[in-house]
């Protein structure tokens, strides 16, 4: 079961890496379901000890996968407000990536690349 929820997590953090522009919010629907499918893992992971902050980092993730797909309605309800909606979808959307991505380098570090967002200098640390 653990190694399932990793292999979910990582297909999850594949999937919001390509969805980190703001224009991505037009792919809102490939993340319907993603918030379901962190809460299940952590579920599937209650009983890990290291990190020992890992359902607080996959709650984080929920949370930020809820305001994304916030974002995406108000982006098909509002046309007013779509630049705004843009910039939140994407902010989430990283947001819940991050979380993810820091988990798994922790969970799975031999199968986890490094953040792209990581400074060369603490690569090599």
């Amino acid at each position: 079961m653990r190694s399932e929820a990793i292999a979910q997590l990582h297909d999850l953090r594949e999937l919001l890496a390509s969805v980190q522009e703001p224009s991505s919010i037009r792919r809102a629907a490939e993340l319907e379901g993603a918030a379901e499918k962190v809460a299940s893992c952590a579920a599937d992971l209650v009983d890990v000890e290291v990190p020992r902050d890992l359902q607080l980092r996959l709650a984080l993730a929920v949370r930020a996968l809820q305001d994304a797909e916030k974002a995406a309605r108000a982006h098909r309800r509002n046309p007013l407000t779509r630049p705004l909606s843009h910039a939140r979808f994407a902010l989430n959307t990283g947001k819940a990536g991050g979380w993810i991505h820091g988990t798994l380098q922790i969970l799975d570090p031999e199968n986890t690349p490094p953040s792209p967002y990581d400074s060369d200098e603490a690569n090599a640390g």
